[in-house]
């Protein structure tokens, strides 16, 4: 590789990276935009706690810090929803075995763990409060927000949406994206702890009150506390301009959540709104000089848990490729491209599909049909059928595997629940065994 070697971006896709790459013995240095975040709190209001699954656990298990991350997680078994007009909420299992529980994690609290780890390599140098702002390749130059400059022969961008790096490379002609924006936005709040520092609702399970066009959830945090989003087309948040219709708002819609959460008003104006969208990039690296991974290349929408998931398995292949071409390092970028870009593709549209299951599907009549035919032809089918779900959180599978067989799937249990006779163990039957589970991918690996 040539040196210096850079990563640009110390969040998690870039932390892990900068360990995986520090492990293999190089010397690296990581710029980040923000201070350091084990040294004081700079997500409040906008960070919305992440959904640790298989892919994720992965990683964690290959750089040694699966134990530390574990005492820092809450299991969620289930979807509890809080359906309209019903008395009490209701909870929708993940999946049918022990281990199919995806892990609520504060996105800082994992960071740091990463961020500890890639320091103790001994290879890794983080540079907090500088911004990148310039990639200039004919002079191997890197120019910073306050005007200083540094060299660099290799640059990994996992600067996230607005990734400098990117930028770089489209402008070398390497490189075309767009983003493509969502007309609905979110904004956090936090629902604080019950008596005795006590969780005021089940932390056990993922929150969900859907409600059609919008739909808030809150994931449990182990001080007792739950990070919750309200997310809802632009026009709702724009119409929520006083303190009156935010308290009509909610008052109308989340009857329940309402007397949780006393500062509900003022946290509503003081936290920030946010934007949702998808990037989706041709083209990710420049020669044997630059790459990029994580939201750089492949950001997208929340909605099935998997944006973190996708980036820290995607700075996996890379380190994988890395290490099976270390000679070829322009290689190693288009095969990394070649094996990633597809099953990102197949996320981000999964992820845009979630959103609609999330906030009406999980009530509707016919998505709970569906869902409970899937669930017992696993029962009965295991080496040959699982839900989609399940394939995306609690499997290595390729995200584009997964989504392929889910449309199969989906095709067999609509024929089934418009035709009982059908003989639906058959189709089952005639599909393609699963594949295993990534080796690492130890289902007790976390508390459960």
């Amino acid at each position: 590789m040539k040196t210096p070697i850079v990563v640009s971006g110390a969040g998690p896709a870039g932390a892990l990276l900068a360990t995986y790459l520090g492990r293999q013995g190089h010397q690296v240095t990581v710029y980040e935009s923000r201070p350091d975040l084990r040294a004081q709190d700079i997500d409040a209001g906008r960070s919305i706690n992440l959904a640790l699954a298989t892919r994720g656990v992965v990683p964690l298990i290959d750089i040694g810090v699966v134990d530390r991350v574990d005492a820092i997680t809450i299991p969620m078994r289930g979807r509890m929803v809080h359906a309209p007009e019903e008395p009490s909420p209701e909870l929708q299992p993940y999946g049918s075995k022990p281990h199919e529980v995806i892990h609520s994690v504060s996105r800082s609290d994992l960071n740091a763990i990463l961020l500890d780890a890639a320091e103790a390599t001994g290879n890794v140098a983080i540079n907090f409060d500088a911004e990148i702002t310039a990639v200039d390749f004919e002079a191997s130059r890197l120019g910073f927000s306050d005007g200083a400059e540094a060299e660099f022969g290799l640059i990994f961008g996992a600067d996230g949406a607005g990734s400098p790096v990117r930028t770089a490379i489209a402008d070398a002609q390497h490189c075309e994206w767009r983003t493509d924006w969502l007309d609905h936005d979110y904004k956090e709040l936090t629902l604080p702890p019950g008596p005795d520092n006590q969780h005021a609702i089940e932390p056990h399970a993922l929150h969900i009150w859907p409600r059609g066009e919008f739909m808030l959830i809150a994931l449990a945090n182990p001080g007792g506390d739950f990070t919750v989003t309200l997310f809802a087309p632009t026009a709702t948040f724009e119409s929520l301009d006083t303190a009156a219709r935010v308290d009509a708002f909610f008052g109308e819609h989340f009857s329940d959540f309402v007397p949780l959460v006393p500062d509900l008003v003022e946290q509503f104006f003081v936290n920030p709104t946010g934007r949702l969208g998808t990037i989706r990039a041709n083209g990710w690296s420049f020669e044997d000089r630059a790459v990029i991974l994580g939201d750089a290349a492949h950001a997208i929408v929340p909605f099935h848990g998997q944006g973190m998931n996708a980036a820290m398995e995607s700075a996996r292949a890379l380190d994988r490729h890395l290490q099976a071409t270390p000679h070829d390092v322009a290689g190693a970028f288009g095969r990394f491209e070649a094996e990633r870009k597809p099953s990102t593709e197949a996320i981000a549209d999964m992820a845009l599909d979630n959103y609609i299951e999330m906030r009406a599907g999980v009530v509707d009549d016919n998505y709970l049909a569906r869902r409970a035919l899937a669930l017992e032809l696993e029962q009965r089918h295991p080496s040959r059928i699982s839900p989609r779900y399940n394939m995306v959180m609690f499997s290595t599978m390729p995200y584009a595997e997964a989504k392929q067989r889910a449309a199969a799937q989906a095709e067999i249990i609509a024929s089934a629940l418009a035709d009982p006779s059908l003989d639906v163990d058959a189709l089952v039957a005639a599909l393609p065994p699963l594949p295993d589970l990534d080796p690492l991918a130890d289902p007790d690996a976390l508390s459960v």
